[in-house]
């Protein structure tokens, strides 16, 4: 028996052959086909999906780009308004100082009126009283009887201290 596994029985070589070309013909027609349409079916899905990666690749590269442009130019108008709100704080700035000035000066101004007024009512009420004090002592002069020069001598003395009570004009 061991022989006949070595050495070809004829019969059974045509038998084996003839199997073998109908499995052939059968997977041919039933199989074959079916696997092949199969594989191209996968291939092509394959081929379909690689594409459609790329396209989405492109996609969202442009979609980057875009947005990376969007950014830059939200970056740039970020600082322009930045910019502009730093001129308008600075020129507000000085509008606030120059009228702080004006204020300033304007108080400073008023002062001044106030005190120049005050110092004409002061020297006006003075002379109110120095007249009033001569009138009293012109009173009590005519009252004692006096003799010319001493009435001359009261008189300049008199005359005297209303000069030097007179205000005196300042020049700036």
């Amino acid at each position: 028996m061991g022989s006949q596994l070595i050495t070809p029985d004829p019969g059974t070589v045509i038998w084996t052959v003839i199997t073998f070309l109908c499995l052939a013909a059968l997977l041919a027609k039933f199989a074959w086909k079916p696997l092949l349409t199969t594989l191209e079916e996968r291939e092509r899905t394959i081929r379909e999906s690689i594409e459609q990666a790329q396209k989405a690749r492109a996609e969202a590269e442009e979609t980057l780009r875009k947005n990376q442009e969007i950014l830059a130019q939200a970056r740039r108008e970020t600082a322009l308004i930045i910019e502009q709100g730093k001129r308008e704080a600075e020129s507000m700035r000085g509008e606030i100082l120059a009228q702080a000035r004006k204020e300033a000066q304007d108080l400073v101004e008023q002062g001044k009126r106030q005190v120049q007024y005050e110092q004409k009512q002061a020297i006006e009420q003075l002379r109110r009283q120095v007249a009033d004090l001569a009138i009293q002592a012109a009173e009590r002069l005519i009252s004692r009887s006096l003799d010319d020069t001493k009435q001359r001598e009261l008189l300049d003395d008199y005359v005297r201290g209303l000069t030097a009570l007179e205000p005196r004009e300042t020049h700036r």
